[in-house]
């Protein structure tokens, strides 16, 4: 495909986006140097989340010691002060919808095995479809849901959990009342409603090694339709930048048809992980009523390089 470059810059720039999201990343080559998932594939994180969820409230947020457990933040109904949802975000990597429901079950049997429960009943999890992004970027997210029975410390609570995975993290909402106060159904619809607007509003931007693109390579001349091309673009005509799985080919390795072929290709070539950025990208601007947390994963030492973290299966007040 060819594509005259220097009017079309910008809006081939548009296009890569989408076109991320139809494509998976490759997987790394079984001979290749494993890079480690903290501190190596995702190095740094910005998780911008909106202070209010309708009459929910933000009022704590707190960072944990162990890394793989990222961050939570919670949030106060404005009315009734004996409720709150528990909104967390900590690492996942790139998983299957099938490999989400592993690990919310995963995660589900710490708090049947939980010594702070009596008793633990617990629906099995379901499906449920979030939106995210809007225009040409819009797409569904599958999560999964369940709703609970608790007892502790001889109090019955209704619980419910929500759990999924956008732009290599994990998102997962808990929400617990008094068995009195509202219906194990309801308490489950309170809590998908509150995670929808979640998935609608939060922005996820990390970066790393999870970031690489391919690298650009100048030559004196181009080859038109050689085997292996994934694109080319020319300009008045003459052939300017070709891209390959492994490589940019351009007559300018500065020039904006290289730099846009650079982009164009990534997803082609399962280079693009959505999620992941540039770190020049690592600064969005924080909008009103929103707030900004920062995860830093430093460089790990004797750690094996992976795609997965541990669960969280620690529980916050009664979540």
């Amino acid at each position: 495909m060819s594509f005259p470059c220097k009017r079309f810059a910008l809006s081939l720039l548009a296009l890569a986006a989408p076109l991320a999201m139809a494509q998976a990343p490759i997987a790394p080559d079984a001979g290749s140097v494993q890079t480690p998932f903290l501190g190596g594939f995702l190095k740094e994180t910005r998780v911008i989340y909106p202070l209010r969820i309708g009459d929910w409230q933000a009022q704590g947020e707190h960072l944990y010691e162990q890394r793989e457990l990222g961050a939570s933040v919670r949030y106060v109904h404005g009315l009734q002060k004996d409720r709150w949802m528990d909104l967390y975000f900590y690492p996942a990597g790139i998983l299957t919808n099938e490999q989400l429901g592993e690990a919310m079950e995963s995660t589900l049997e710490g708090l049947r095995l939980s010594a702070g429960y009596s008793a633990a009943d617990i629906d099995p999890i379901a499906p449920v479809v979030f939106t995210q992004g809007s225009g040409a970027q819009k797409q569904k997210i599958t999560a999964y849901s369940t709703s609970m029975r608790l007892v502790r410390e001889g109090q019955t609570y209704h619980s419910a959990m929500v759990m999924l995975v956008s732009d290599l993290y994990f998102i997962k909402g808990r929400f617990s009342v008094e068995e009195k106060s509202l219906s194990r159904r309801g308490t489950q619809k309170q809590l998908e409603k509150f995670m929808a607007a979640v998935v609608r509003e939060s922005t996820l931007r990390s970066t790393g090694d999870c970031w690489m693109p391919p690298p650009i390579v100048e030559k004196a001349a181009l080859i038109k339709d050689a085997p292996g091309q994934l694109a080319a673009t020319d300009k008045d005509g003459v052939l300017s930048a070709v891209a390959y799985a492994d490589r940019i080919e351009a007559l300018d390795a500065k020039s904006s048809e290289a730099i846009v072929m650079q982009f164009l290709s990534m997803p082609m070539s399962g280079r693009l992980v959505p999620g992941c950025g540039p770190a020049e990208d690592m600064n969005p601007e924080v909008p009103k009523d929103m707030r900004e947390i920062r995860l830093e994963f430093g460089a790990p030492s004797g750690e094996k390089g992976n795609q997965s973290v541990p669960l969280r299966t620690r529980a916050t007040g009664v979540s």
